[in-house]
């Protein structure tokens, strides 16, 4: 018999039940050696929250979810949108609009903001053929790191001639995925070109790294830039002006659409062609860096094995899954799935799940658990807001915590310090039937964009 825990919510008093339900596949299955062997079991996941509509599946524990984002996961549950049930990826925590790790799937609606502001964020990475870890010294990764942070901008800036083949990258861009005719407008600001192979701020980062086996990989995060911005916030605008026309106030920040009608086949077009867009920009960066790394090295990269994914979008999936509230197997029902802050993760589906700054990631394998719509983590996921992080971290702690990498720890990038974040490895052990590790990365070389707006002045000998 699963626990039953007792919670309050501003809604009403609901129960939890913690454990798996019968009619699922789960993965008892044996690991291999290169899989999660270390980590302590984790708790019977998922964690079954009730709602008035659909449940919620938590992969993890009750007690680490912030309170506020699970009263988001509670609103996205009671709302119109999601069919079957709402995930809750490990690396769960609160976001605008929708929570961020939060999966769903719709028959009849798509939410601008339950996508997110950088549609199409994501990551990429491959390996370098031949190159170990022990061939680069540290002059070497200084050089390297140098190099990276002249050809690609980062935090505000963009470059200020557009890449010779911007132009041409945006209309294959386009030729695979037709923008609307709101977009082809919007396309033709400047910054749209000179934005292509930049990175931004936030938890956007370039790194050098290491696997397992000392061999040495590039990888990095990043998105859609402005062109994602703004497009999500002029279609989360259209859905919150029809809304209220119609009378109909849905959960705070949850402003949605109808799949079927005008505007929402306009969002899904101009969602996937940001997509697209995010998708060269990370690729564009990635030939960059390989440049950089191939410069002090010689080394080449393995083209064929080169992972460019995203996890901030909604795609028409054929799902299979069991509805908790009628006991059916659904077989191969077209739902839009919509994932932020989460990565697909479908049987035998390479992913790449980042850590903090400071404490690596993993290239997986998706396993494909139906309850959490064959979906994984994106991340670590926040402990902390900046806002805090920035009040609580002392910088001494957070230089100390990069100790052995080249990086820039500037008290501006100070909210991405690793105790910002939760631990990586609890958040692995929560999703084992989610995902199974190929390879633990390991930090060498790091870059990210920042900007100073709190007036941080950098201190006589902190490190670059």
């Amino acid at each position: 018999m699963p626990n039953v825990l007792k919670f309050q919510s501003i809604y009403t008093s609901r129960s939890v039940k913690a454990g798996r339900e019968a009619g699922f596949l789960s993965s008892s299955r044996e690991h291999d050696a290169w899989r999660i062997q270390t980590l302590e079991p984790a708790p019977s996941l998922p964690v079954i929250v009730e709602t008035k509509n659909v449940p919620i599946y938590l992969y993890t524990k009750l007690e680490e979810v912030e309170p506020e984002a699970l009263q988001q996961l509670i609103a996205l549950a009671e709302s119109p949108l999601p069919v079957g049930f709402v995930s809750a990826m490990p690396d769960v925590h609160l976001g605008k609009g929708a929570t961020i790790g939060s999966v769903w799937a719709s028959d009849k609606y798509i939410a601008a903001s339950a996508v997110g502001v950088d549609i199409g964020c994501g990551m990429c990475a491959v390996p370098m053929q031949g190159l170990h870890k022990d061939d680069l010294s540290l002059d070497k990764m200084k050089r390297i790191q140098k190099i990276i942070k002249h050809l690609i901008p980062t935090g505000f800036n963009m470059h200020e001639q557009a890449l010779p083949s911007a132009g041409a990258k945006l209309d294959e861009i386009s030729q695979q995925h037709p923008p609307s005719r709101r977009l082809e407008q919007a396309m033709q600001q400047a910054r749209v070109k000179k934005q292509l192979s930049t990175l931004g701020g936030g938890n956007h980062f370039l790194e050098v790294v290491h696997d397992d086996e000392g061999m040495v990989w590039i990888m990095l995060h990043s998105g859609s830039r402005n062109i994602g911005n703004t497009t999500a916030l002029y279609y989360d605008k259209i859905a919150a002006e029809q809304l209220a026309a119609a009378n109909i106030k849905p959960p705070s920040g949850l402003n949605y659409l109808a799949i079927e009608s005008a505007d929402g086949q306009a969002y899904l077009q101009d969602m996937t062609w940001c997509q697209g867009y995010a998708a060269v920009n990370r690729q564009l960066m990635l030939e960059r860096m390989i440049t950089a790394v191939n410069s002090v090295t010689g080394a080449q990269p393995d083209n064929s094995r080169i992972i460019n994914i995203h996890h901030n979008y909604c795609e028409c999936e054929r799902c299979s899954y069991k509805d908790p509230r009628t006991g059916e197997e659904v077989v191969d029902r077209p739902l839009y799935v919509t994932r932020k802050g989460a990565t697909s993760a479908r049987p035998g589906q390479l992913g790449i799940i980042p850590g903090s700054m400071g404490v690596g990631s993993y290239i997986t394998r998706g396993i494909g658990e139906a309850r959490a719509w064959n979906s994984s983590s994106h991340g670590a996921g926040r402990l902390m807001s900046r806002t805090k992080a920035r009040a609580t971290i002392k910088q001494e702690d957070f230089e100390q915590s990069m100790a052995g990498i080249v990086c820039d720890t500037d008290e501006a990038v100070r909210d991405e310090a690793p105790a910002a974040y939760k631990d990586l490895t609890t958040v692995m052990a929560n999703q084992r039937d989610l995902v199974e590790v190929v390879h633990k990365l390991q930090p060498l070389i790091n870059v990210k964009g920042f900007d100073k707006p709190w007036g941080f002045k950098r201190r006589k000998g902190q490190r670059q």
